[in-house]
């Protein structure tokens, strides 16, 4: 029971990822003249086929709360319709969740990757430290994706992402 509220409160705290992720998409939008390139060359396919070669290692509860974090997903779906043409969320051994947004238009990114980590990590601050008192090791990584499946972001957030977020907020 402990698990599913932690896992409703994650997909909660998605929805609020999400518009993090919509203003990067606005921004992107609204501005041509800043870019940057994109982070890693890797395509998705790469990134799912190690997914898929670690599934033996990921513990049956653990999958279970991904699976139910899939089915909240939908909601975060249909929010963001207009912004994404898909949302996954898949596990990757031992205990990592993995988001996948597909946008649905181009997005040359405008902020940088440490800048991405930054705001995923403090968005994701209270859920992460929920899933860590559950699952030690727990790590999430958002992959961001253009329409052609070329890579924009492929980020991995760490306890140590968290507790650099929450030090330098706690400083302000």
């Amino acid at each position: 029971m402990k698990k599913i509220l932690i896992t409703t409160t994650l997909a909660l705290a998605l929805l609020s990822l999400g518009a993090c992720s919509k203003k990067s998409d606005s921004k992107a939008k609204a501005s041509s003249s800043v870019s940057s390139t994109a982070i890693s060359s890797s395509s998705s396919t790469s990134s799912s086929k190690k997914v898929e070669n670690t599934q033996e290692n990921i513990s049956s509860s653990f999958q279970m709360t991904v699976e139910a974090t899939q089915k909240n997903m939908e909601t975060t779906k249909v929010s963001f319709k207009d912004t994404y043409s898909d949302i996954k969320v898949t596990a990757e051994a031992p205990e990592t969740i993995v988001y996948t947004y597909i946008y649905k238009n181009k997005v040359t990114p405008t902020v940088s990757k440490e800048e991405m980590i930054n705001q995923l990590a403090l968005g994701t601050a209270a859920e992460f430290n929920r899933f860590t008192s559950i699952y030690p090791n727990f790590k999430e990584r958002y992959i961001y994706l253009n329409p052609d499946n070329s890579e924009i972001f492929n980020l991995l957030i760490t306890q140590n992402d968290i507790d650099a977020v929450s030090s330098s907020s706690a400083s302000e």
